[in-house]
């Protein structure tokens, strides 16, 4: 689950879909918009929903980007890296897993250090409709899998902000009848985040008893 709503969150500021003029043109103004800034923060919330199967599920969480660092809480979960290292803390299960950059990137298919100029070329993209969202007129988007063999999903969903060109949300429509949708309830940039936010104090995980282990 964590890899789904990394590419939510992600997939949409580093993406540069092809074909329709329009929909290229808003998503050019997203990427260039995120880009400038030198961080990000975001409170959010993520959706899970299978109406056929009775599912649904909602959570709040928050990420913070500032270059190549990133820290994302959710779940009980807070994930830290430094740009190097990946630190996944499991607060439930009293464990920490720690991991490579590389063993990240290949896990969640996204490279945070560049996650506004690594255009994806695999998907088409279709300008839906405009849309009031919160108060917020938006632009609507939506991206279809040049290979949908390939992906567990038919479809992603845009909701952009007109006057800022932010994300408002992003939902996922799975093949298998399972929705996933993220919402952004705040968005902050270029708040001079302290460094210190990005770096992992084992000593003090290590003192709560939580059982460090070294995946590199």
């Amino acid at each position: 689950m964590i890899k789904k709503i990394f590419v939510l969150l992600l997939l949409p500021l580093s993406i540069l879909a092809q074909n329709d003029p329009k929909a290229e043109a808003i998503l050019e103004k997203v990427s260039q918009t995120n880009k400038a800034y030198k961080d990000i923060q975001v409170k959010f919330s993520y959706e899970l929903n299978n109406q056929q199967a009775g599912i649904k599920d909602k959570r709040d969480g928050e990420l913070t980007l500032s270059g190549n660092q990133f820290r994302l809480q959710l779940m009980g979960q807070d994930i830290y890296s430094d740009g190097k290292i990946v630190w996944y803390v499991m607060k439930e299960d009293l464990e920490v897993h720690i991991k490579s950059v590389d063993e990240f990137k290949a896990e969640t298919d996204l490279d945070p250090a560049n996650i506004f100029n690594q255009y994806d070329k695999g998907f088409k993209s279709k300008f839906y409709k405009e849309e009031t969202v919160d108060g917020k007129a938006c632009n609507t988007i939506d991206l279809f899998p040049e290979d949908p063999s390939k992906k567990p999903y038919s479809r992603v969903r845009l909701g952009i902000d007109k006057n800022s060109n932010h994300i408002v949300y992003s939902e996922t429509f799975g093949k298998d009848g399972t929705n996933y949708k993220l919402v952004v309830a705040e968005m902050k940039t270029d708040q001079g985040v302290n460094g210190s936010l990005f770096k992992f104090d084992q000593a003090k995980y290590e003192a709560q008893d939580f059982d460090i282990v070294d995946f590199r």
